[in-house]
């Protein structure tokens, strides 16, 4: 075997690379290779350490990282990568799970719900227990559910608050919506980490062999790891301590979600012996936009000193853009990419409009389809999340488990079947009695003596429509299983019939026709990798998936994204628009003093750009039917003047002046009226 060539690394690369006998945090800034040296680093244990590839863990938060990782290791090791495990840690997570839920009462063959389905489930309990969704909101409360799931904490973290009416009424909430999960033998996307955690504190003697699995475990972004995912990394390593991890405490910018910067800061307290190293050479930006970047960032106080620099060229002024409102500001930010881009020769892919939040794509879509520009809009109404496909999703994953009453009762009566709600209703009413799940109360439907006929035979035609292609399942591809299925249904014909709107209609029945595709498509690329593909795969898949793994870029379109959903992400040309204080950084942020996240997420937007960057504000912006006048971002006054073509300062000075002259010639003209 030929050993791995490490010379194309700088000194602290080769550095982080070979350091893999002892803890090590690798302190990585924005552009510093730091993919590149965690796939060096992987190549070089099985290549030149001899270490067993299966024996080598690679942690990442996105399926495109997990993705790109595993490609550039096969590069470096031809043929040497059979059974590393480069994936997510919910993936990671799902895998061990599969093998050790039994320990807590769930089937191994569980499902995964997505944000729509744990919604409407949340929604039926609701309406069950008759809560004021007015009084409290659905949407609030679950995002208090998710939240307190992300740290760990379960129902009794709201009902101890005995004060607290809110806190009540969602721990009641929450203990019964974790009940209904259960009885469909289903998890939510936050259980997939609480539970995994619940049984190693549980079942220490039965998940020890998983404390055995890895020896070496590189953790990527681990900035963005939340207290969970931390206890997770501290159980997988308590017995070797060969971790490495790779992050910017400068890009943690998930905090509203959980994750926690102390999990970095504090990391030489956890491993005392851990060597620290830093990347610092940027391999990306200009100069200009690195000191750009390096001026903003340093006037955060809670962050580990790095100053990023680069043998890349000078390059070009940052842009300054202000205008009187969003159009006009938008039209102009669209002039100058589109002169940028024949005087450099770029694709649209190469652009990107960045903004703080997702409303503020509106405007940038009707500016860029008036100009007649290609784009790719990141964020929106995801693929799987449109409801003709959530409805084929709900009759997959209920004939993979017909325990998932979520899934069966969207799906029960769609397309029309003749199983009313009242029928609904009787055998909901007669299971609670026998103590039976739905669908085996539909499979003894002739013993509900009260039921009309025609209703019986309606659900008698269901249940054996779902035994007939639970059986076809087991033997043949669960793609041919369920073109066939969906045409059985009428899946297609139903949408034709229901959808008024011509354009609409195409859309819906375009979409249906691309998830068949998908399913093909997505077992044709597993059975590539893995030898196999199931149905529990492509579920699984669905319920992991990310915004950003929509992400093409090689579209030949502009991409529009929030700064959130930028991380990890580059391009040629960055538009970072809407730059006005109130809204970049918000008010919340200004409101909390919690203005050291939202620096590290415009840090985070500036260093997105590689050749060129456009900073923007409107003047005045219209809120509730009035015109606003709107002050620049504070932010952008951290950047030093001569890093600009057109320093905001002197683009007011400019505004003002002409104000004046303006106010002068009107002077004049009036007094010569006058006269």
């Amino acid at each position: 075997m030929k050993k791995l060539d490490l010379k194309h690394l700088n000194p602290e690369q080769y550095k982080a690379v070979k350091t893999i006998d002892k803890p090590v945090l690798l302190l990585a800034g924005a552009g510093s290779g730091k993919t590149r040296v965690i796939t060096y680093r992987i190549a070089h244990l099985v290549s030149n350490c001899k270490v067993p590839a299966n024996q080598i863990l690679a942690l990442t938060f996105t399926n495109k990282s997990a993705q790109e990782m595993r490609t550039r290791v096969q590069e470096l090791l031809p043929g040497q990568a059979k059974g590393l495990t480069v994936t997510t840690f919910h993936a990671l997570c799902v895998r061990f799970l599969r093998e050790y839920i039994h320990l807590i009462g769930y089937q191994r063959d569980f499902v995964i719900f997505d944000t729509a389905s744990q919604l409407s489930t949340l929604k039926t309990i609701y309406e069950d227990e008759d809560i004021d969704s007015q009084t409290y909101n659905l949407k609030a409360t679950f995002y208090e559910i998710m939240k307190a799931k992300g740290k760990g904490q379960g129902p009794d973290y709201f009902l101890n608050q005995s004060f607290d009416a809110f806190a009540q009424v969602t721990g009641k909430l929450y203990r019964e919506y974790n009940r209904v999960l259960k009885g469909c033998n289903a998890l939510d996307f936050e259980d997939i980490l609480h539970l995994t955690i619940d049984l190693f504190k549980r079942f220490p003697k039965e998940l020890e062999p998983l404390k055995r699995r890895y020896t070496y475990i590189m953790v990527d972004e681990y900035q963005d790891t939340n207290r969970v995912q931390y206890q997770l990394i501290r159980y997988l390593t308590e017995n070797t301590r060969k971790l490495c991890v790779v992050g910017d405490d400068d890009q943690s910018i998930y905090g509203w979600r959980g994750a926690d910067i102390r999990n970095i800061l504090d990391f030489q307290e956890d491993f005392p012996e851990a060597e620290v190293i830093k990347l610092e050479q940027n391999y990306r930006s200009t100069h200009i936009i690195l000191e750009a970047a390096n001026n903003v960032i340093a006037n955060n106080q809670q962050r580990m000193s790095k100053n990023l620099w680069t043998r890349v060229d000078e390059g070009r002024l940052i842009r300054w853009t202000e205008e009187d409102n969003p159009r006009e500001e938008l039209e102009e930010v669209v002039a100058n990419m589109n002169g940028y881009k024949y005087s450099a020769g770029a694709s649209w892919s190469d652009f990107a409009f960045l903004y703080r939040s997702n409303y503020q794509s509106r405007v940038i879509e009707e500016q860029l389809r008036d100009a007649g520009i290609p784009y790719q809009l990141i964020g929106g109404t995801k693929f799987f999340d449109r409801k003709e496909i959530q409805d084929c999703l709900a009759y997959m994953r209920f004939l993979h488990n017909p325990r998932d009453e979520v899934s069966l009762f969207r799906i029960i009566n769609y397309p029309k079947r003749d199983i009313g709600k009242n029928t609904v209703i009787r055998l909901t009413q007669k299971r609670i009695e026998l103590g039976l799940s739905l669908f085996e109360m539909m499979e003894q439907v002739d013993e509900i003596e009260d039921l009309k006929s025609r209703a019986k035979k309606s659900v008698s035609a269901f249940v054996s429509m779902v035994h007939e292609y639970r059986d076809k399942l087991i033997e043949s591809p669960y793609c041919d299983v369920f073109q066939d299925f969906f045409q059985r249904v009428g899946m297609k014909a139903e949408i034709e019939k229901t959808e008024k709107v011509d354009q609409i209609r195409e859309m819906k029945v375009n979409n249906f026709l691309e998830f068949i595709n998908t399913l093909y498509h997505y077992s044709e690329r597993r059975e590539r990798q893995n030898g196999s593909a199931s149905l529990s795969d492509f579920l699984e898949y669905v319920s992991l998936f990310t915004d950003t793994d929509e992400l093409d870029q090689n579209s030949g379109k502009v991409s529009l994204l929030t700064v959130h959903s930028a991380k990890g992400l580059e391009f040629e040309y960055v538009a970072v628009v809407g730059l006005t204080d109130g809204q970049f950084p918000n008010h919340k942020a200004v409101q909390d003093d919690s203005l050291e996240e939202e620096r590290r997420l415009f840090y985070v937007a500036i260093t997105r750009a590689r050749k060129m960057l456009n900073l923007s504000m409107p003047r005045t912006r219209m809120q509730y039917g009035e015109w606003l006048h709107n002050e620049p971002s504070r932010f952008i006054f951290e950047i030093s003047p001569k890093l600009f073509e057109n320093p905001p300062g002197e683009e007011i000075d400019m505004v003002q002046k002409a104000s004046q002259a303006q106010n002068a010639r009107n002077d004049f003209f009036s007094r010569f009226r006058e006269l």
